[in-house]
């Protein structure tokens, strides 16, 4: 059983975090609900998010903020949101560089988010990853914590669509309330997923906006 995590500094990313940051998630990923509906090959699956993290990383750096522990462990990208996508054109040139041949599996993904998207100034988490020999010590709920204390000194809402019951679970425990569009199922037989909404609540210290030790 994974040890609880006793102290976790978390701090903004940069590029030069690109290439760590996005290995972490590509092994939290792998044997997503989603990600296995993506691509059901799991060979193609890993040569995909290879290609697809690194993007990913980049372009959430260029047009949100992503928060990642000292160690790697777990990775958080957030995007502000008025629109689901700030430049859609830059990340439609993503998929087909990286995802290529599955572009059209991650634009039915995208498409079934952006028709329950809410409307609204809010911030959208939209990737959260934690590698899998760290899962359940604490790392995404430190990571979540750190970023839900600035939102609430700011007053702004946070939107995230949960891929499993745990973490609807684990979003629900942090003030999150499924919307009125939960849950949906993917096209194709595709998994459930959870979209969640959470209100501003009251402030909680937890140190620096710009990095946190929780213990």
């Amino acid at each position: 059983m994974p040890q609880l995590q006793t102290s976790v500094l978390i701090r903004y990313a940069t590029y030069t975090d690109t290439p760590r940051a996005a290995k972490t998630l590509v092994e939290a990923f792998l044997d997503a609900p989603e990600a296995t509906w993506l691509i059901p090959d799991p060979v193609a699956r890993r040569q995909v998010l290879q290609r697809f993290c690194p993007a990913l990383i980049d372009y959430g750096l260029r047009q949100g903020s992503i928060y990642l522990t000292e160690d790697y462990s777990a990775v958080a990208v957030w995007r502000p949101c008025s629109l689901i996508l700030p430049n859609p054109v830059e990340y439609e040139q993503l998929l087909d560089e990286t995802c290529r041949e599955y572009a059209h599996r991650f634009r039915l993904l995208d498409n079934a988010l952006a028709e329950r998207h809410p409307v609204g100034e809010h911030h959208y988490l939209a990737y959260l990853g934690v590698t899998p020999h760290r899962q359940r010590a604490g790392l995404g709920t430190a990571l979540l914590a750190h970023r839900h204390a600035i939102l609430d000194t700011a007053g702004s809402a946070a939107y995230v669509v949960a891929s499993s019951p745990g973490a609807r679970d684990l979003y629900a425990r942090l003030g999150y309330q499924l919307t009125a569009t939960a849950p949906f199922h993917l096209p194709d037989g595709g998994p459930l997923l959870w979209p969640m909404w959470r209100q501003p609540q009251l402030v909680r210290r937890y140190g620096p906006a710009n990095a946190g030790r929780y213990g």
